[in-house]
């Protein structure tokens, strides 16, 4: 469930009309190459947890297998991803819930963050019981849409062929459809997130390879039935990109009260972000901290619940002040992490298919990853938006590349030993 969590998010369920205004009906085949690439950084992240189930998440597996400085540089570009994702989602949250609630914006945003922060402050089972309804209710109104889809085309009342085909199936040529890829895959972007989780489960090798293996069947249902049902139903010409498209097919086929029932499941879908991110940041920051490129005082956990207190609430106190520049730099700071995170996603499944490879071997499978991973940046450098995001995430990695050099040179990269951990209380797992 953690998985699904992390796959299906409000990018899916606002931001799926996106990839349909830039490609058009082809982006079906968009979403194929991304759901095929996810599935790869799926296998990969299964190979690498199968060869050392006892080593922690992906950014330990990238420390140990291709050096310190490359961990140093995943673990805090992780981290940026994913706080810099939490300040978007809690502002989009804040925006939703005004007009309800009719308290001031910034209060909105400090009660959401509070509430999934005193989530995460509790036992690790309470943020598996909040991510396992969030993803819940989510599985169930994709379901519940495929549904209502389905029976109006069997009843045959659909004009299936002038909504897809009006003005083609790939109307703005075979680039668009690559153009659609890199959003699409920030919009899966989060199924790593389950093995960060599986360090604290009692068999993490084995429930990393079981998602793994069905982690494909869930994006053939979700995504692509879902967005082939959008085309089918509605003219996807009459579909506007930052609006969601679920919303209006159900009012465009009359289905009542779909407005309030499709705001709860994107509030549902936000707050499961937030849930997830505050989970990931504290505990790779948490690991971070374990080997000495981080504070240590970031490995102190609760002595009741055991949860790492301190990187949790440094995760969502950083959280809220990107919130804040939001509103008091929006041109300048908040867009600048806004577009660094967008390449980020992209420069840390290369980090994750190289691990594979120096772990198991160059096969196939990471050729396959590699070639697409390369097709995305191509696509990103062709589209003046994301272009941008590209030549400001590599930016980034420099200065964080430049900071790992020094780290090297006058810091301590040297691995701190299971005497050190275990004093500290690092799970012996990890």
């Amino acid at each position: 469930m953690i998985s699904i969590g992390g796959i299906i998010g409000a990018g899916f369920f606002i931001g799926a009309s996106t990839p349909i205004s830039i490609a058009g009906p082809a982006s079906l085949l968009s979403y194929a190459i991304a759901g095929l690439l996810t599935f790869l950084i799926n296998c990969m992240l299964r190979d690498v947890a199968l060869h050392a189930p006892d080593r922690g998440s992906f950014v330990n597996h990238i420390r140990h297998t291709l050096g310190a400085p490359i961990g140093f540089m995943t673990g805090w570009i992780y981290w940026l991803v994913w706080v810099t994702t939490l300040g978007m989602e809690s502002m989009a949250l804040a925006s939703l819930l005004a007009p309800i609630m009719h308290i001031p914006y910034g209060l909105i945003e400090f009660l959401i963050l509070a509430i999934m922060t005193a989530a995460n402050l509790m036992a690790v089972h309470v943020y598996g019981e909040f991510e396992y309804w969030f993803s819940m209710l989510k599985i169930i109104a994709i379901l519940v849409f495929i549904m209502i889809g389905v029976s109006l085309l069997v009843q045959g009342h659909v004009p299936v062929w002038r909504n897809v085909a009006s003005q083609g199936l790939a109307p703005h040529g075979a680039m668009a459809i690559l153009a659609a890829v890199p959003s699409i895959i920030f919009s899966m972007a989060g199924t790593e997130v389950v093995t960060i989780a599986a360090g604290e489960s009692d068999d993490p090798a084995r429930n990393v390879a079981n998602t793994a293996r069905t982690v494909a069947f869930r994006i053939i249902v979700f995504y692509l039935a879902s967005v082939a049902l959008i085309l089918c139903l509605v003219p996807w010409t009459s579909l506007v990109a930052g609006q969601s498209p679920f919303l209006y097919t159900l009012n465009a086929i009359h289905v009542p009260f779909a407005g309030v029932a499709m705001e709860i499941v994107i509030v549902c879908a936000m707050l499961s972000t937030v849930n997830s991110g505050l989970y990931a940041t504290s505990r790779v920051m948490f690991e971070l901290a374990a080997v000495r490129d981080a504070p240590s005082s970031f490995m102190r956990l609760h002595p009741v619940t055991q949860a790492p207190w301190v990187t949790v609430l440094f995760s969502a106190s950083a959280a809220l002040l990107i919130a804040i520049t939001a509103v008091f730099s929006p041109d300048v700071v908040f867009a600048f992490l806004l577009n660094a995170t967008g390449a980020f996603v992209i420069f840390e499944y290369f980090f994750i298919v190289l691990c594979r490879i120096r772990v198991c071997g160059f096969t196939l499978l990471p050729l396959l990853t590699i070639v697409l991973l390369l097709c995305a940046l191509v696509a990103m450098a062709q589209v003046e938006h994301t272009r941008h995001e590209l030549e400001t995430g590599a930016g980034m990695m420099g200065v964080v590349v430049i900071i790992a050099m020094a780290r090297r040179a006058y810091g301590n990269f040297s691995r701190p030993g299971r005497k050190h951990a275990e004093e500290h209380g690092y799970p012996r797992k990890f």
